[in-house]
């Protein structure tokens, strides 16, 4: 079997509906499922490749992963496992569970210690947390095309991830014969997702040079247990056909053993996938949520770090690794002891001397922590002090301008994007740029508060703005 891994950008917004629900605000997955690739082929292979299109699509030769949010486009990520616990109220240290016993837990009574399940994130093989994909909301109406306007009370909304992100996927080509024909198809500019005939969904797919895949944890002395985890969602049908939670150790890839319901940490999704073609969704699939955790006792992980087990294997459901390195902990405390790589906040300052970096997991995070709180920071005291010196005219000026001023600040990718919308395009023409920009050198002086917090990137403007817009109400309101 071979693996290639590709990088999927978005070029525009995508929406991907995580219920077929069809009333109220539309939440998006924050991951890109395998069934989008797949259906991406499928348009094409059938036309030109019909031949071999059940042993790509249907047949288990080919298998079409999930896309998760990448570092940069330059490492894969597994979603959050989710027997990593956290103190609810200090978040600088983490427990693995299954490595916990009464004992711990009675330690942590004692200490007033609350535990809190990580639920949200992904992990890089090389130590970063990623948070959440950003993500955009979009408030639409159906179109009343007798009346050629919007449609009375079938105002909509729905989220989407945010263009410009980078995703990571893989292909695992168990005839290799097979690769050269799903990439004619796959690569390239495509269309994935809902509205794709619209404004979303636009997104390219290229190849991914730096192949990455995680390590097996080192063995480990007096222990007869192997962790299996969920890198993406786990389907099984029992004996009778049916869906089921409760798999056996055979059917997660394993000779023998018992599953631990104990020590596993499960949690479980149901959906049912749309049928573009047949305009309706099929039969609905319950499923084992990507980042659970088995704990099985008296078995041994097989020698190859990865493997798919389960039902509809083709679109990316089965996956799991065995024994990953990110779940390794201390065998006697139970503390995490994955190694986190620490990155930067802000830029380095020349000139300075290089503070030492920390060695330990609790330093790293930290640190982490540290830089985030003080950018933050740094950030508020900027919007302070230009708050401190506004002039009359920019108070004068209306909270739903500011309010406009501060959606171009929060949409752009960078400060040059929104030097060129901002000042070029938004404040110089209409109405209001005669109303309030075009007056008392407004525009100028807010070009210029711009350019001296330009270190901060756009998160100054949006947030110095917000402040704006409530100057602007307080005034009318006297």
């Amino acid at each position: 079997m071979k693996e290639q891994y590709y990088t999927c950008k978005l070029l525009s917004d995508v929406v991907l509906n995580n219920k077929m629900a069809t009333e109220g605000n539309m939440t998006t997955l924050d991951y890109i499922a395998g069934s989008n690739f797949l259906g991406v082929v499928a348009n094409e292979i059938y036309k030109n490749q019909e031949g071999k299109a059940y042993k790509i699509l249907h047949a288990g030769d080919v298998s079409f992963g999930d896309a998760h949010i990448s570092l940069d486009g330059k490492e894969v990520s597994y979603a959050m496992p989710f027997s990593l616990f956290k103190d609810k109220l200090d978040k600088t240290k983490a427990w693995v569970h299954h490595l916990l016993e009464k004992s711990h837990f009675d330690n942590f009574r004692e200490k007033g210690i609350q535990l809190k399940q990580e639920r949200s994130g992904y992990l890089t093989p090389s130590g970063h947390i990623l948070k959440s994909p950003e993500k955009n909301f979009a408030l639409k109406s159906a179109q009343d095309r007798e009346e050629r306007r919007s449609k009375d009370g079938a105002m909509f909304g729905f989220e989407s991830l945010k263009a410009g992100q980078v995703y990571v996927f893989s292909v695992r080509y168990h005839n290799a014969e097979y690769q050269q024909i799903v990439e004619n198809f796959l690569l390239g500019e495509k269309r994935i997702g809902k509205s794709k005939t619209a404004q979303f969904g636009q997104v390219c797919i290229e190849k991914f040079k730096n192949e990455q895949a995680p390590k097996r944890i080192d063995s480990i002395p007096n222990t007869d247990y192997t962790i299996v985890y969920a890198e993406s969602n786990l389907c099984f049908f029992n004996e009778f056909g049916q869906t089921t939670f409760q798999p056996e150790p055979k059917d997660l890839g394993l000779s023998g053993g018992e599953i631990c319901w104990k020590k596993s940490q499960i949690r479980t999704y149901a959906y049912s996938p749309w049928n573009g073609i047949r305009n309706t969704p099929n039969t609905q699939r319950d499923c084992i949520l990507k980042g659970s955790v088995f704990y099985i006792k008296d078995a041994v992980a097989p020698e190859e770090k990865t493997n798919s087990v389960g039902e509809y294997q083709a679109e990316g459901l089965g996956r799991v690794i065995y024994n990953p390195k990110f779940l390794k902990g201390n065998q006697s405390t139970g503390e995490w002891e994955f190694e986190l790589f620490n990155e930067p906040n802000n830029p380095d300052n020349k000139g300075e001397s290089t503070p030492r970096e920390p060695q330990t997991n609790l330093g790293k995070f930290l640190n982490e922590l540290k830089g985030q709180k003080e950018n933050d920071l740094a950030i508020s005291k900027a919007v302070q002090l230009e708050l401190d010196s506004a002039t009359k005219g920019l108070k004068e000026i209306s909270s739903s301008q500011w309010g406009g001023v501060r959606a171009y600040a929060t949409k752009a990718k960078n400060v040059e994007e929104l030097r060129t919308n901002l000042f070029e395009d938004f404040l110089t023409h209409g109405v209001s740029a005669e109303k309030y920009w075009d007056k008392d050198r407004n525009r100028e002086t807010l070009r210029q508060t711009f350019e001296r917090n330009i270190e901060h990137g756009t998160s100054f403007l949006a947030k110095y703005s917000a402040e704006m817009a409530k100057v602007a109400t307080k005034s009318n309101e006297k």
